[in-house]
Parts: structure tokens; sequence; C-alpha cells
């Protein structure tokens, strides 16, 4: 179960003390604004980012909570909108994350467990997407699917040539 399951179950997230809140952007402009960096999103018109923003919930993190934990199911990418966390491999840091990053970007379309835990090092604000949704989005919107699929395979294609 994922930190918004978590939240919505009554459970904090992560197990810890005071949970993930949610939270609110004041206007539906400022999270499409939030996520037209996004490399995922890359292409999408602001129609489209508008749609992608109906499905997400905005919570926020603790210093310390985690946001996912390597090995578990994964349900859900997060956006990070503000704040910073570090992202670790097998106990090993493999990077930093911050404002514009996304996580968990592969739990939308697979059911592979996460290959990596994300720990909140300040406070951290994040737009969350349920997978389940994303799919029913993708269905609904097949133009979005198309869109987004064409900017994972420029990013593979890009990592392919660097190793």
């Amino acid at each position: 179960m994922g930190p918004l399951a978590k939240h919505e179950a009554g459970y904090s997230a992560a197990g810890f003390a005071g949970g993930c809140r949610l939270a609110l952007l004041n206007r539906r402009e400022d999270k499409i604004d939030a996520i037209a960096d996004v490399a995922l999103f890359a292409g999408l018109s602001k129609k489209e980012l508008g749609q992608i923003v109906g499905i997400v919930k905005e919570v926020e993190f603790l210093p310390r909570e985690y946001l996912a934990y390597e090995g578990e199911a994964g349900q859900e990418a997060m956006i990070i909108l503000a704040g910073k966390a570090t992202v670790r491999r097998g106990g090993r840091k493999i990077a930093a994350v911050s404002t514009g990053s996304i996580i968990g970007e592969m739990s939308l379309l697979t059911d592979l467990p996460r290959n990596a835990t994300v720990r909140a090092d300040t406070f951290v604000t994040a737009l969350v997407m349920n997978s389940a949704q994303f799919v029913r989005l993708i269905d609904e919107h097949p133009r979005v699917g198309v869109k987004i699929l064409r900017t994972v395979a420029w990013r593979l294609a890009r990592q392919s040539r660097i190793h």
C-alpha cells in the first residue's frame, strides 16, 4: 500500500508519526504549471496536462518520511513540487531528487517492485498519481498515452547510448 493509500486508509505514511498530509495548491492552473516541465509529460498540451492534473492528489511528507520502499509493490508515481529527497538502492545513495523530479513512474505501467527507496530530506510536497487512474486516463485519452510513450522511448534511447 503506497503513501497516499495509507493516508486515505487512516495509516500514517510509511509508518511514521504524522504521516503524509493532503495539501492543496490554490488553483488547477498552478498544478498544470508545476507538471509542465516534468520530462515524462514533455509534449503534452495544456489541455492534456489538465487531464493529468485531474487524477493527481497533492500530499506532503515530513523530513525523514519515506516516499517509497525498494522491493515494495509500486502503486503510484510522485512529482516533487517542493523539497528534497534521497534515493537509495541496496542502501547506497544513487540520486538526490527535488522540485520537478518524478519518482516511481515505472509503477504507472508495470507491476514490477520499486527499484529504490526514497526518503524525504526536507518537507516534501508532491503530486501523487495512482497507476489505476493513470491507465484509465490513457484508455480514455489514447493520444496522451502515445505522447508519454514517445517521451519514455526517447529517454530509454538516450540512456542506452550513454551506457
